[in-house]
């Protein structure tokens, strides 16, 4: 028993002490004169920017993982067709993917959904995939999607916070 409260009062000390958060910048997409989301990326994280309106944005963070956004018409109709778009480009870089049930998700108070699962890179190696849609103030939707390797909880749990930093201006 004695053992029991040592641990748990060794766990509540060392959940106390604040950790070293990352300095993050914030990214206006498209662009700041013309905002439609913006996001949180820490500085550690690599941006590549879209070749043409409508291209993914790219981030490659340290440790291998990607987060990749940019946003879509907001109808029904595009919305379908952004899913069914990024499932089959997944499917061009990823193979065995399992994703699960959508979740809804409302970062920032904006209504949207997701789904996280799994799969393989072209080398067999276990990968962790999650997906992301969300009504935009704009009447945009932003859609996101992001991939660490299946080991990276560092590259998986920046992914979420940069997904879970979305804000749209009023």
């Amino acid at each position: 028993m004695k053992t029991t409260h040592a641990l748990l009062a060794a766990l509540a000390f060392a959940t106390s002490i604040p950790a070293h958060a990352e300095e993050t910048t914030l990214i206006a997409y498209p662009t700041l004169e013309e905002t439609s989301f913006t996001i949180e990326v820490p500085d550690s994280w690599k941006m590549t920017e879209a070749e043409n309106g409508g291209d993914f944005f790219h981030l490659d963070g340290p440790t291998g993982a990607i987060f990749s956004f940019r946003t879509i018409e907001g109808s029904e109709g595009a919305l379908q067709a952004a899913i069914e778009d990024t499932m089959t480009h997944i499917g061009t870089l990823f193979t065995d993917i399992e994703l699960g049930d959508a979740q809804d998700w409302t970062p920032g108070g904006l209504p949207g959904f997701y789904a996280t699962g799994s799969g393989k890179d072209k080398d067999g190696t276990e990968v962790r995939i999650g997906v992301a849609w969300c009504a935009l103030n704009d009447g945009k939707i932003a859609q996101m999607w992001f991939v660490s390797d299946a080991d990276d909880a560092s590259g998986m749990a920046s992914a979420e916070s940069i997904a879970n930093s979305l804000a749209s201006p009023q």
